[in-house]
């Protein structure tokens, strides 16, 4: 059933409408938007290590893995929040099919949990600045989860990883 529900979200046409109306200024080549969201998805299901082994277990790839990170470098935060809230939006009435018959978790409110992520730092940094532990953070961001769907619903990245909480809720 998971299965399914991830295939009715990372649809690849689906996918490529998503991208044209939140692109700002990036652009599709060879590389399409989809396949990297299922690069990445690969990743972070657990069935690849990492997006190196993920883009090697593609056979349609069709570009350098150097092309596939900059590509996933170069995304715009905003993109990946658009993918988040519209998946959601997506898989509401799936969930809703199975929670039929639940109690909201505090009835009368809108219930949302909140969780920062900071992205951890790799090792991929300029040698000197290895042990630097004040060297710049990867990034940070903010999880919104709503218990009744049991989705969630929201993300807000920050590409500064000082940021904080407070100020990222504003």
């Amino acid at each position: 059933m998971a299965q399914l529900g991830f295939e009715r979200v990372l649809d690849p046409t689906w996918m490529e409408a998503l991208f044209e109306e939140h692109r700002g200024r990036q652009y599709e080549r060879e590389l399409l938007f989809s396949t990297t969201v299922d690069v990445v998805a690969m990743v972070a299901l657990g069935l690849r290590p990492s997006v190196h082994a993920a883009a090697r277990a593609r056979q349609d790839l069709g570009v350098s893995l150097s092309a596939l990170y900059d590509k996933l470098n170069r995304t715009d935060p905003a993109l990946g929040r658009a993918l988040v809230q519209q998946s959601a939006s997506r898989l509401e009435p799936v969930v809703e099919q199975f929670r039929s018959g639940q109690k909201p978790v505090c009835p009368g409110y809108r219930v949302r949990i909140v969780d920062g992520n900071c992205l951890a730092p790799s090792e991929k940094r300029l040698k000197p600045l290895r042990k630097v532990r004040t060297a710049a953070l990867p990034g940070r961001s903010l999880v919104i989860y709503d218990p009744d769907k049991c989705l969630v619903t929201d993300v807000l990245p920050a590409e500064d990883g000082h940021a904080g909480e407070r100020t990222l809720m504003a």
